[in-house]
């Protein structure tokens, strides 16, 4: 799938444009991109996956054209596509192998296992696309979907590895710069990911400009749309953005760091001190730097015997309000006299002996 890239402003823009399914740009902040990808969950791919074989199976089974069949994937991939940008690979891949199997012609099938062993970052010898039986769109689409969910999973467990030795002070790659680290991993085996190559042209950063070479008409275009003229670069592959984004995003000094709560990678943005990323994760109601900072907040009064006098008063009371024992706002009341003493408590003002009689803790 081709598309085009460039930086500006500290975001990335992805225009998709070009592209064989996505048909628009997305924009985020440089490094946004590849970290999220490090971090997705595999089970969005394998939803999407799953009304796209559905929708490939219902169109054979009732009959449907091809076109119908283009349509309602195009669809699909329009409500999705702004997910993550290399989600966007998966989801046109995964369409053209579809449309490859609806097709159902011979020469169009043999092409098939080409096509994945130019997609995939690596297949095991112990597996043979060309057994997968192509005539089968049944259990071909189950198949082909299981190898891009593991390709998915084999990608995040690299770019993990390689965000630690980036990021890290392993002993073999410490005196190095991140910028080094880079070209050092590029070098490693598999780490083709690594080493895109990419043409680049200055071109301006709107998509409606005169195709035809009339001088007049780009100028009347250039001054009509004010557009930029930015460094574009030609993205043949997940592979290529991959490294584009990676490359720029520690040529702009931008830091790394894992998620002290989660363990997954993010870039820091604000505070140079931030240990939790803002993602919320899965069964999760906050992000983690909601969850972190309160986490950290009570391990550091672990011990402080005021913290614990008022945490065993706040939680029977608060029991005491939820079976209507005590009304919302005699506890709301109560909470807000209790904060002041222990206040007043942690100053010195108020003896911790006084503090535990008014709360009404035994010894």
């Amino acid at each position: 799938m081709n598309c085009q890239a460039y930086i500006k402003d500290g975001l990335l823009y992805v225009d998709f444009n070009q592209a064989s399914m996505i048909f628009g740009e997305m924009i985020y902040p440089l490094g946004d991109g590849a970290m999220q990808f490090s971090s997705f969950p595999y089970e969005n791919l394998k939803i999407a996956f799953a009304y796209f074989r559905s929708e490939l199976l219902a169109n054979i089974e009732n009959g449907g054209t091809e076109q119908e069949l283009l349509e309602t994937l195009k669809y699909y991939v329009k409500a999705s596509y702004q997910i993550n940008p290399y989600f966007n690979f998966y989801l046109d891949f995964y369409t053209t192998i579809l449309l490859a199997l609806r097709n159902r012609k011979s020469e169009i099938l043999d092409m098939i296992p080409q096509l994945l062993h130019r997609f995939l970052l690596n297949i095991s010898g112990d597996f043979d696309l060309d057994s997968i039986d192509y005539t089968d769109a049944a259990q071909a689409t189950v198949t082909i979907a299981g190898l891009l969910i593991r390709d998915w999973q084999m990608r995040q467990a690299q770019l993990k590895e390689d965000y630690a030795s980036i990021t890290g002070n392993a002993e073999e790659l410490a005196p190095f710069s991140p910028m080094q680290k880079l070209y050092i991993l590029s070098k490693q085996e598999g780490r083709n990911y690594l080493s895109g190559e990419f043409k680049m042209m200055l071109k301006p950063n709107v998509s409606a400009m005169p195709q035809e070479y009339d001088l007049d008409k780009m100028k009347s275009a250039l001054l009509e749309s004010k557009a930029d003229i930015v460094e574009m670069v030609e993205i043949k592959n997940l592979d290529d953005l991959l490294s584009f984004e990676l490359y720029h995003t520690l040529k702009a000094d931008l830091l790394i760091r894992q998620c002290k709560h989660c363990g997954e990678f993010f870039i820091v943005r604000g505070r140079i001190d931030t240990e939790y990323c803002d993602s919320v994760k899965y069964e999760e109601t906050k992000p983690c730097s909601v969850i972190g900072a309160t986490r950290s907040y009570w391990e550091s009064k672990e011990g402080d015997d005021i913290y614990t006098e008022f945490q065993k008063a706040y939680k029977r009371n608060h029991s005491r309000q939820r079976v209507g024992k005590m009304t919302q706002l005699e506890f709301y009341e109560w909470s807000e006299e209790a904060r002041r003493k222990r206040g007043e408590c942690d100053k010195g003002k108020l003896p911790l002996e006084e503090f535990r009689l008014w709360l009404g803790n035994k010894r």
